[in-house]
């Protein structure tokens, strides 16, 4: 039996679904540095989040909702879709969230380097939680 899903969080699906493509189209057709505004601001050590209201249920939904609708995609949502699409869903809600960007060098593979991006707000890994601790942080942005 399937679970019902509330009207909010049909919308916040949608949304994500809508921004997952967005993101991969912005990816695939423009380049990094165009990008970074919406990212927000470079930052070169992690600042506290500022917490005016515990806004963590805001982060979780969208958490959820990005989980969701990456499942429902028949693109690539890997992690920097994931991230920008959160970003940009947090920013509407003019929520502070952290971008971070890193890198992690492969043992079996002498020239392998793999990158990988989440996001984190309020406390919480929005996207890319589950192997962030493996990397080394090259580039924090912060909105």
């Amino acid at each position: 039996m399937r679970k019902k899903i509330s009207i909010s969080n049909l919308l916040l699906f949608t949304e994500a679904w809508s921004l997952l493509a967005v993101a991969r189209l912005v990816l695939i057709f423009i380049p990094f540095r165009k990008i970074t505004p919406v990212l927000g601001k470079n930052i070169t050590t992690q600042l506290p989040l500022p917490s005016i209201k515990s806004t963590q249920p805001l982060q979780q939904n969208i958490r959820t909702a990005i989980s969701r609708a990456s499942r429902w995609s028949p693109w690539r949502t890997a992690c920097f879709e994931q991230a920008l699409a959160a970003k940009i869903m947090l920013k509407n809600r003019k929520t502070v969230s952290i971008v971070y960007f890193g890198v992690h060098k492969k043992r079996e593979k002498a020239n392998a380097i793999l990158a990988h991006a989440w996001l984190e707000s309020g406390g919480i890994t929005v996207t890319g939680g589950k192997s962030s601790y493996r990397f080394s942080v090259i580039a924090v942005f912060k909105s």
